[in-house]
């Protein structure tokens, strides 16, 4: 397999990579932006620049539910106004990974998955999604077949690599692709833009900076696109906007940046959707002929109707069995003890229907 043989090879990156290091992420993203940097290395224009953004379930086993990934496929042109023309060139993909499509985060703030507003979200296995992780970080480099030089942006992105290490044992910077790490979290420190309750700035405090609200941040396709939109605006802020101003103009010359982003969005509705994957999926019934919205079909989980536990008993009928919250979680405390099933089937309760989830 080519992701295979490329370990064993000479790292043909490393002098870029070498160079790269002394210069920031801002001058990196300002090269492909209209400002090139001086003296690099012509590998450097050959360069992609990607966006990864991973969600997961935010209780123990901390399974992987989305990913990310946004590319920048407008370079090497002068900015327009609110930097329309770059921004309008940001590609993104939202994959949700079939085992764990069911896993809904309920903490403040967090994203719908069912709501992606920059394209068509498609599910995947597993597998599918390791293979989309490799195929998007090694890419043969036109001309003479080495890789393709890989600049990673992504907001607080250090903590991204040990998840997709434990989940997919896949090790990112083991292909030599990736020659810099972009990380809009510190973009955003070393020009002086701060988050509300201390140095580090969240994805949503940084877009409210440039006037800009995306709905359903939290969900991995949308913050892919807002980090990389972030980080071409944070690049290009003193030549967009007026220096020294603590409060951005939303509007320039007639346009808002809010319907640059949301042109951002109609354009990438428009996109054909990526060959991997399936389009539709139920996280409830694991059919992928309709979403969960729409499934009428019977389903029983055993854990909830063994559970001896009232509640869990009246959902038995809301979920399969390998969708349940309860293989992770403990169970709450038995509040009945049936007998028999002859029993059970008797008790008053015990033909309620729940028409909901848990």
């Amino acid at each position: 397999m080519q992701h295979e043989s490329s370990r064993s090879q000479p790292d043909p990156n490393s002098a870029l990579r070498s160079v790269l290091a002394s210069h920031t992420g801002a001058e990196v993203i300002c090269h492909f932006s209209g400002f090139p940097l001086i003296g690099m290395p012509p590998a450097l224009n050959q360069a992609a620049i990607v966006c990864l953004d991973m969600e997961w379930w935010y209780k123990n086993p901390m399974l992987i539910t989305e990913l990310g990934i946004a590319e920048l496929l407008a370079k090497g042109q002068a900015p327009t106004i609110h930097a329309e023309n770059i921004l309008t060139g940001i590609q993104v993909a939202h994959a949700r990974i079939t085992p764990h499509a069911h896993l809904r985060n309920n903490f403040p703030g967090a994203g719908d998955p069912e709501k992606f507003h920059f394209g068509t979200s498609k599910f995947v296995s597993e597998e599918e999604a390791k293979q989309v992780l490799i195929n998007t970080f090694v890419r043969p480099r036109i001309g003479d077949g080495s890789l393709q030089p890989i600049i990673l942006v992504g907001h607080a992105v250090e903590n991204e690599f040990e998840q997709i290490q434990r989940a997919f044992g896949v090790d990112l910077l083991s292909y030599g692709s990736i020659v810099k790490v972009v990380d809009t979290q510190k973009m955003a420190q070393q020009a002086g833009i701060r988050g509300t309750k201390g140095p580090n700035i969240g994805l949503h405090d940084l877009l409210a900076y440039f006037n800009i609200h995306i709905n359903n941040l939290h969900t991995a396709g949308n913050d892919a696109a807002g980090t990389l939109i972030s980080a071409v605006l944070i690049a290009l802020r003193n030549g967009l906007y007026p220096v020294g101003n603590r409060k951005l103009p939303a509007i320039v010359q007639g346009r808002n940046v809010q319907d640059v982003v949301e042109r951002v969005m109609t354009i990438g509705k428009s996109l054909p959707a990526p060959t991997w994957g399936v389009e539709r999926y139920c996280s409830r019934c694991d059919r992928d002929n309709h979403f969960r919205a729409k499934c009428f079909a019977n389903v029983m989980c055993t854990i909830c109707r063994d559970s001896g536990v009232i509640a869990l008993f009246k959902n038995r009928k809301t979920h399969q069995t390998n969708k349940c919250l309860f293989q992770y979680l403990e169970l709450p405390p038995k509040d009945y003890i049936p007998q028999d099933q002859d029993q059970q089937r008797a008790h008053p309760w015990s033909n309620y229907e729940f028409d909901g989830t848990y």
